[in-house]
């Protein structure tokens, strides 16, 4: 059995390529799956943080449709 890594704020901000206090912001809202609090120290359980990540990645966004009269730089002719 592989024992479980845990990642630093540091680690997910370089992932997703933002800085350490967006992160912050972003486990605050609980955004940040695998996420819990060891004393004061932010861990994040890799496994689960990357699978929501994927999951995340992998659904299907619904299309918003633009009507012709919101085009108004005429961007869909």
């Amino acid at each position: 059995m592989k024992p479980t890594r845990y990642l630093s704020v540091k680690e997910v901000a370089a992932i997703l390529g933002l800085s350490n206090k967006t992160i912050y912001k972003l486990i605050n809202k609980g955004y940040i799956a695998g996420h819990f609090n060891y004393d004061s120290i932010h861990l994040i359980d890799e496994e689960v943080f990357l699978a929501d990540l994927k999951a995340r990645a992998t659904v299907k966004h619904k299309a918003k449709k633009i009507s012709e009269s919101g085009d108004k730089h005429h961007l869909l002719r």
